[in-house]
This record gives C-alpha cells, structure tokens and sequence, in this order.
C-alpha cells in the first residue's frame, strides 16, 4: 500500500520536481532490477529494462491520472519494456547465476536467502524457462508479493488468468525440479503452496 509520503513524492514528481523522482528512482529501483534480472535472465537486460522503466515513467509521469496508482503503472512500464526486450532476445541463453550477479543490497530479504543455495540456483534456472507471461507472473508473485489481483492490473488481464499463469506456472517447475531433485524435493514442496 502507498504510503502518503509516496503520495506526495509521486505528485511532486508530476509537477517536474527531480528531487522526487530521484527519491522514488532510490525507493523503487532494486526491486524493478531484480525483477527486471528474472525476467530477462542476465544483468545487462536487467539493467536496461530498469533504465528505460524509469527514463519512460519520468517522461510519462504527466499520463499518470492517480498517484495511488503508481506502483502499478511502474510495473506496467516494466512489463512492457521487459516484454520487449526478452522477445529481442529470445534465442539469447541466460547467465546460469543471474541472481547471484544482481544487485545484493536486498541480500537480507527471505528470497535471497533461498537463491543463496543450490535449490533456489535450480528453482530460478526453471523459472528462467517459463513462457514469459509466467515468469512475469511468478516473479511479481513471489519475489516481489503482488498478489494476484495487483498483478492483474500490472499485466492488464483477469484475476482467474493470474491465478491460472501461477498455476500452470508451479506445474511446469515442479516437473523441471523434480527432474532435477527427484520425486518430494525440498523444492518441489515449496512451490506448491
């Protein structure tokens, strides 16, 4: 939820103050690269996408009708570009440790506690290989705890679709890890939550 601190920065923001964006740029810009790192799958897409998210959010940020919305309409911007530039890429093979090479001023948080390991090395190599809208999904879902309906107005679809792109989506890892693990994995539990 916005805080009204948010609030004021973004309005200021909108009134061309560059103090606030470069405040919101700060509050925003590990969590945009490490999901831009996910969905990319290497450290120079995700830096561009990150780069272009907010070069276009700052020069779009007029468009933007309600400040609530912004974290939603910062996502967008990033699902587009991210859009964009992983179907530039598609034939390009990721970097096997992406997450290890990002940003890890966010290594406190439980997400990179789990990348940290084999497991989670695995469980980010298997969401590398979903289609893209799952990745999306998965991304936004657990690395950054969207839930289902504020991803739904990220990607602009229905909620039942999310929830069917998660569902689909823990499937397809849960059949790639336990290949990987075997049977009852540690890993394979996880996702099915």
């Amino acid at each position: 939820m916005e805080t009204a601190k948010e609030l004021e920065l973004v309005r200021r923001m909108k009134k061309g103050e560059r103090a606030a964006f470069d405040e919101l740029y700060e509050q925003y810009y590990d969590k945009l690269f490490r999901t831009a790192c996910m969905i990319t799958g290497n450290r120079a897409d995700g830096e561009d996408v990150t780069q272009e998210t907010f070069i276009k959010a700052y020069l779009n940020c007029g468009k933007l009708k309600k400040e609530e919305q912004f974290r939603y309409w910062l996502y967008k911007i990033l699902n587009r570009t991210a859009w964009q530039i992983a179907k530039k890429h598609a034939k390009e093979r990721p970097e096997e440790h992406i997450l290890e090479l990002a940003d890890t001023s966010m290594a406190d948080s439980p997400a990179d506690k789990v990348l940290q390991d084999e497991q989670g090395r695995a469980m980010a190599a298997a969401i590398r290989q979903l289609e893209y809208r799952q990745r999306m999904t998965v991304t936004l879902y657990y690395y950054n705890g969207l839930s289902t309906k504020e991803i739904a107005r990220v990607m602009e679809c229905m909620e039942g679709t999310v929830k069917s792109r998660l569902f689909t989506a823990r499937k397809n890892l849960r059949l790639q890890l336990e290949q990987e693990f075997g049977n009852g994995g540690y890993v394979c539990r996880t996702i099915s939550s």
